[in-house]
């Protein structure tokens, strides 16, 4: 029989400490998993603050690179139309472009980098061209001003690359971003200059015809590209009166790339042997109207003493689809 006295006994605190310390099985195993969690840990953290950003700055940067090809892709596919018509004297081909919308994601750790694609067509408030000049016509003087231009415009959000802006505008392809801008493709502005000091110029007009719309996503988007029609007149350039054979052209742009048009018909008058401010003038002026992220800008070119204006002119249409 069991003395109850001694069943009924408490360890004093030097015999339980004893008793504890004899017992070490799960020290080790439990110190050995949290030392395992600790690299496993590191190892993810050094994964997704390193290696992620890295990797998702690359597909982000490709990303944008495929948009300016597509994007020149675009402008190839418009003047091939207008090349074709000009020499079958009927537009009769439609032509079809992609445009990838977002970069690619990594699974489980980074989401996919959403793209939004806008059309905006002739008469839209933020972008166009106004082309005005008088011209002799049998001996009448005859005023000329119209509208037209329009724009294609792709905006990457991105959250590891800088974030871009790519536009399809009046036959140019060009790229903003926060610290500057750049016109990758250049439209058809062409000057000559004669023996007796008048200019000849040239201007290939592009203007969208379609409605305002916009699509975002991370796949791949279309662009259906019809030439409705083009035109290509030359004029001979008077004054407003007629009394002199050569007068003045005035193009108009309105444009959110203002200082790449400035430097793109900077750069073309002087290689053309045109003096600023004698044969021609070129000002920029906000339209404060607009408070938006990027201003809106009038670029107003007006070349003197024009003999010869040739303005070919293309009707594009175009369709968004997703």
């Amino acid at each position: 029989m069991v003395d109850e006295s001694f069943s009924r006994r408490t360890f004093s605190s030097s015999s339980r400490s004893k008793f504890i310390r004899k017992d070490k099985e799960g020290v080790a195993s439990t110190i050995g998993t949290i030392m395992a969690l600790l690299v496993f840990i590191t190892f993810i953290a050094l994964f997704t603050n390193t290696y992620i950003p890295i990797w998702m700055k690359e597909n982000e940067k490709q990303q944008m690179d495929d948009v300016l090809t597509q994007f020149g892709d675009m402008k190839g596919k418009v003047d091939n139309l207008i090349v074709n018509a000009q020499v079958t004297g009927r537009a009769t081909i439609d032509m079809y472009q992609t445009i990838s919308l977002g970069s690619d994601g990594i699974p489980i750790f980074a989401s996919a980098t959403t793209g939004y694609l806008f059309l905006k067509p002739s008469g839209t408030y933020d972008t166009g061209v106004n082309v005005s000049f008088s011209y002799d016509y049998y001996d009448e003087v005859m005023d000329f001003s119209d509208d037209g231009g329009g724009c294609v415009e792709f905006f990457g959000p991105n959250r590891y690359y800088v974030t871009q802006w790519y536009a399809y505008e009046n036959g140019a392809v060009m790229l903003y971003q926060e610290d500057g801008m750049v016109m990758r493709a250049t439209p058809s502005l062409v000057f000559e200059t004669n023996d007796d000091g008048t200019v000849n110029v040239q201007f290939d007009q592009v203007d969208i015809i379609s409605h305002n719309e916009s699509i975002s996503g991370e796949g791949v988007a279309g662009i259906t590209i019809d030439l409705i029609y083009h035109d290509s007149q030359t004029y001979s350039v008077t004054d407003s009166t007629g009394t002199d054979g050569n007068g003045t052209l005035t193009l108009k742009f309105n444009t959110r790339y203002v200082d790449v048009w400035m430097d793109f018909i900077n750069e073309t008058a002087d290689g053309a042997g045109l003096v600023k401010g004698t044969d021609y003038t070129l000002t920029s002026t906000e339209l404060t109207q607009y408070d938006e992220y990027r201003p809106i800008y009038t670029v107003t070119l007006t070349v003197n003493d024009v003999n010869e204006f040739t303005h070919n002119r293309a009707y594009v249409s175009l369709e968004l689809e997703y």
